[in-house]
């Protein structure tokens, strides 16, 4: 494949801690190249709770906290956009984006001096000489959802991730059995491409990536290439570095290395100075390792279990030394951005098995649950094998479906301990075969499990409780609890204090050991809350436990604990310091006590090869500051009670409309928390004259990119594994700065409430008007004037496009009532509508391009017609208003005062809920249904999809009278789980059905219109198939900026639902 061709708990009666053992400290490499070798003086790093250590820095130093601005990064700054290497509008240095782009999901928090978005590799090429020139580091960051501090720096942040459609291409090749892909892809998506492409090539097999980290739908390919990423399921064998087929990388002089090309690999080898010269110094490492007995044994044993503390130097045993482009390529893999810049990858994917089945199963103790897996992994029957302790099982216990799949879960025993195993099969035969296995190693094991009473089950056949579940939809239920695991065990903190990870592995038949013996350590250091989980099959733990910063002692228990920690996995069971999180600066100063001075001594060598300027993420995965793990500690400040229990993970950022073009979500969420923090130290008085600077600075541009440019949809809340909603933290600043700062908004917002009966009448001629100008004068008249107006009124009046509706129809009368000829049941549907058409429906109608000229009201009442379904209209039909178009822009009062004037309204006309309403809007819709306050009435009210599919079911035929359509499901109905019903009801009436693949048009009512970069940013990734010419969604509004983006008219559902839809024959009418 070309590049051409890439597209766009101890024993219960025994304590098994270990011995406190001492420090060790063999002798260190010698200081090596002196802009590296700067040794940091202070021993602990910022405390959080009282303004910042600033450290008295007179001179540059390569070291974190000593990178002095001495006119380098302005120099660096100010050639790197003369000469074209990054465009200007990509450079930022203001407060809010550097601290913001900065961040990451580590406990540590470093800003960087600028922030330089990359788009293409000739950037990259182009910087890194510059970098060099001027002697300033820099750091390559994809989605930041590292855990170890491998992607912060205090120089230069070269950010990929975000940048529109680049670093995003993808080539597939071999049926699916090698992919092609671009950094800034998603780990998920690569997935969904390779299923999409089995199922449009009718493979037999589907593939899938090796690497499956709980983070797969957030994290990039970057990532998972730079830190050896690995998971639940694919163990060692399936990680980047045995399933990688080829690198493109760009080293640290912008020498290019491509292993898929033979001339690259050639003239890399012998024509390149800085190639040769790491080919050969490499093939002479590699001799030296080779030759060496014990450190080629220490090698092979250290990377048969998951291990990523330090380099991959199984690579200068694994390859021969005459092959040192085989092994530069492993030696990339996991290297953390230290080496060199992976511009693209291609994989050698792994069979996705078609059949699943899971189990969930409940132990005495971890103890017992280590001794199981242990007996599974032997057993060799299982696919992957997770172990949750009783913090973990707590958090499961929250899930109701959790608690009704696993008999016991609610309120086991503290010492209780949970095993997710799971088994495949190429067939259904497989999957039967590798169950029984399961189920026969248990059996054989004589481990007993927790039983629905408490109470230790000593037999075997106890484990028939704890059922094998093939269905995906009950699977998926445990597996959606493990993925989210981290997250939500962090969210359980203390607030105000940080989450932290750590990340060990060992031989499985020690897990069970180690394991107590850290459970034991934790209770000893004071951390009750820590919880041990993880892949137990590898033997591979998360420890995740808060931590705060707020003081000195605060972070000596930290310092004690790690210290202890990494000398009972190092040194007492020999295993890793990092299973599959990377070294990054978290481990750094341990890599020395796991790996022993000679390999050690052997990695600094091969990083003054690749990067002999020390100029490529400087002090990440080796450090020689033996403090280097406590310091730069990441505050997590108070900030506001929505939001204070986000880890900043990142798996949000990927459903955010405005990730292109502003911040995300958990950015939004870290800066508001600096803001805060500096905030309160200001009220104390204990900020300087450039803190207080700072501060206005960060509440100013606040103001657009945290705050203007949120669409507030809430679809981060469905990335967020502990349901976090920034839009709603987001409008509720918006309501606290109008009711100090704008209260005369609120006023005029009940002026629009109380007089509302005139927007039907004052919009629709508004709307036409401008219509009728656009069809006389035409769009390049037209649109050069409605740019200007939009310039001179900024973001309060809308930017016009040619495919904003005209004016609506009226709303039409309601037909006769239908005749009755069978007699209702109670509680039956009875046949009658409550249709509550809303606002924006009654005054936008279609564009006047749109050959489609019917009103939605109009196709809603020929539908229910064919259906025989009598409809209601509430009483003031014309005057109502369900108010999220106040609740948005933070006029609350408003709202709510809107909100109980069409509740009233529709129990009059609902009878009191017991005939079903259906809005016509998903968003005005979902608006109502969160803010009604009778509960009855909350339940009787649907979105027109969801009607249809509950309620028409035996009323209706639908005929497939289109060939292919797209649909786009609003953000709403994605939040109330309706897009499974939103695609079968369409499926019914078209042959091929292609959704937007967008999370999120950005529409936000009219927020896109006044904030087009919004939409712009949200549906740049829209590529619909050129044979659609009709397209589907259930929002106006929605409908506009799609149609704007595509060029295809989108329009209401009930459009074709109408069109395909004939009343079904009746049983005696069917036999005439």
């Amino acid at each position: 494949m070309r590049l051409n061709a890439l597209r766009g708990a101890t024993r219960r009666c025994k304590s098994t801690r270990a011995a406190r053992l001492p420090s060790v400290a063999p002798a260190r490499l010698p200081m090596a190249p002196a802009a590296q070798q700067a040794a940091a003086e202070a021993s602990v790093g910022t405390v959080y709770g009282t303004p910042e250590t600033k450290l008295d820095v007179s001179e540059f130093r390569n070291v974190d906290g000593q990178r002095l601005e001495d006119g380098r990064y302005a120099a660096f700054k100010e050639e790197a956009m003369a000469s074209g290497a990054v465009k200007a509008a990509n450079v930022f240095t203001d407060p809010v984006r550097t601290f913001a782009y900065g961040t990451d999901a580590s406990f540590y928090r470093l800003i960087p001096k600028m922030v330089l978005k990359v788009e293409t590799e000739a950037e990259i090429r182009a910087l890194l000489p510059l970098a060099k020139k001027h002697g300033t580091p820099v750091t390559f960051r994809a989605a930041g959802t590292s855990l170890s501090g491998q992607a912060v720096t205090d120089s230069i942040l070269l950010k990929l991730s975000h940048t529109g459609k680049n670093w995003r291409r993808h080539a597939i090749g071999d049926d699916g059995k090698v992919i092609t892909v671009e950094p800034g892809l998603i780990g998920g998506e690569v997935n969904r491409l390779l299923g999409a492409y089995a199922k449009r090539n009718d493979c037999d097999t589907t593939y899938r990536l090796g690497p499956d980290p709980a983070s797969i739908d957030s994290c990039m390919i970057g990532g998972i290439v730079n830190n050896n990423s690995s998971g639940m399921c694919c163990g060692v064998a399936q990680n980047t570095y045995h399933t990688l087929k080829d690198l493109r990388v760009v080293f640290a002089d912008a020498t290019v290395l491509d292993t898929s090309d033979p001339e690259s690999r050639r003239a890399f080898r012998y024509d390149s100075p800085f190639g040769k010269k790491l080919c050969e110094g490499v093939s002479a490492l590699a001799r030296e390792v080779q030759a060496d007995a014990e450190l080629t044994a220490l090698i092979n044993r250290k990377f048969s279990i998951k291990c990523t503390t330090g380099y991959a130097i199984n690579a200068l045993v694994d390859v021969s030394p005459d092959e040192p482009v085989e092994m530069i390529k492993k030696l990339m893999v996991g290297s953390e951005g230290t080496f060199g810049f992976v511009s693209r990858a291609t994989y050698n994917t792994v069979e996705e098995h078609p059949f699943k089945a899971s189990t969930f199963i409940l132990y005495p103790s971890f103890h017992e649950a280590g001794t199981a897996t242990a007996a599974l992994k032997r057993g060799g029957s299982c696919a992957a094998i997770e172990v949750f302790d009783r913090a973990a099982l707590h958090e499961a216990e929250k899930d109701a479906k959790m608690v009704d799949l696993v008999p016991g879960l609610a309120g086991c025993n503290k010492p209780c301990a949970g095993l997710l195993v799971e088994c495949r099969g190429s067939t259904t035969d497989e999957l039967e075969a590798n169950m029984a296995g399961a189920l026969a190693t248990l059996e054989a094991s004589g481990v007993p499990v927790v039983g629905p009473d408490r109470d230790h089950c000593a037999k075997p056949e106890s484990l028939a409780m704890f059922p094998f579940r093939r269905e995906t939809s009950e699977a998926q239920v445990f597996w959606d609890m493990r993925k989210g695991l981290i997250p939500m065990v962090g969210a359980q903190r203390t607030r105000g204090t940080s989450m932290l990870i750590e990340d060990v592995a060992c031989e499985v038949d020690k897990l069970a050991d180690m394991s107590v013996d850290l459970i034991d350590m934790f209770e000893r250091h004071g951390y009750a809350d820590a919880s041990v989980f993880g892949h137990a099959m590898e033997g591979n733990m998360h420890l995740v436990f808060s931590q705060g910063f707020r003081n000195a002692d605060d972070v000596d228990q930290f310092a004690k604990m790690m210290q202890e920690m990494c000398e009972i996995v190092a040194i007492k069971y020999q295993g890793s310091l990092k299973g599959e999180h990377g070294t990054g600066r978290n481990v750094s100063a341990f890599v020395e006590m796991e790996w022993g001075s000679k390999a050690y001594a052997l990695m600094w060598r091969l990083k003054a090869l690749f990067d002999p300027d020390f100029l490529l993420n400087p002090g990440v995965l080796l450090n020689h500051d033996p403090h280097v793990h406590k310091k730069n500690l990441k505050p997590s400040p108070l900030a506001h009670d929505l939001v204070d229990a986000c880890i900043e993970c990142g798996f949000c950022e990927s459903n955010c409309p405005s990730r292109d073009a502003a911040l995300t979500p958990r950015q939004r969420i870290t800066t508001w928390r600096e803001i805060n923090r500096l905030a309160r130290l200001d009220l104390e008085m204990k900020l300087d004259a450039d803190d207080k600077a700072r501060l206005a600075a960060m509440r100013k541009e606040y103001e657009y990119v945290g705050l203007d440019m949120c669409a507030a949809d809430g679809m981060c809340q469905e990335k967020c594994p502990v349901k976090i909603n920034t839009g709603e933290l987001v409008k509720t600043i918006r309501e606290e700065k109008l009711r100090t700062a704008s209260p005369l908004a609120n006023k005029a917002a009940m002026a629009v409430v109380d007089n509302f009966k005139y927007f039907d009448k004052v919009v629709p001629p508004v709307l036409n008007l401008v219509s009728f100008a656009h069809s006389i004068v035409g769009t390049a008249v037209v649109e050069p004037i409605a740019k200007g107006v939009h310039a001179v009124g900024g973001s309060m009046i809308p930017l016009w496009n040619p495919y904003l509706p005209a004016g609506a129809k009226a709303l039409p009368e309601l037909p006769p009532k239908p005749e009755v000829t069978e007699t209702v049941k109670p509680g039956a549907f009875a046949s009658k509508v409550v249709y509550m058409p809303s606002c924006v429906t009654r005054v936008m109608g279609p564009a006047p391009s749109d050959p489609e000229q019917a009103s939605v009201p109009e196709r809603f009442l020929s539908l229910m017609e064919k259906a025989g379904v009598e409809v209601i209209y509430p009483d003031e039909v014309r005057e109502q208003c369900c108010g999220i178009m106040y609740h948005s822009r933070g006029c609350v009062d408003a709202s709510d005062a809107s909100m109980a004037k069409l509740e009233a309204k529709l129990l009059e006309a609902s009878d009191q809920g017991k005939i079903p309403i259906v809005c016509d809007t998903s968003p005005c819709l979902k608006h109502v249904k969160d803010h009604v306050r009778d509960p009855l009435l909350k339940f009787a009210l649907y979105e027109p999809v969801e009607f249809v599919a509950t309620f028409l079911r035996d009323k209706l035929d639908f005929e497939k009278k289109k060939q292919s359509v797209a649909i786009h499901v609003p953000c709403s109905s994605k939040k109330m789980k309706l897009e499974a019903q939103f695609d079968a009801l369409v499926r019914k009436c078209a042959d091929d059905v292609h959704s937007s693949g967008v999370p999120c048009c950005g529409m936000a009512g009219d927020r896109g219109l006044r904030l087009p970069e919004l939409t712009g940013a949200a549906l740049q990734h829209l590529d619909l198939p050129a044979d659609v010419t009709d397209a589907y969604s259930t929002s106006r509004t929605c409908e506009c900026s799609l149609s704007n983006q595509s060029d295809v008219h989108f329009r209401s559902v009930l459009h074709l639902l109408d069109d395909c839809a004939k009343p079904r024959a009746k049983a005696g009418s069917a036999a005439k």
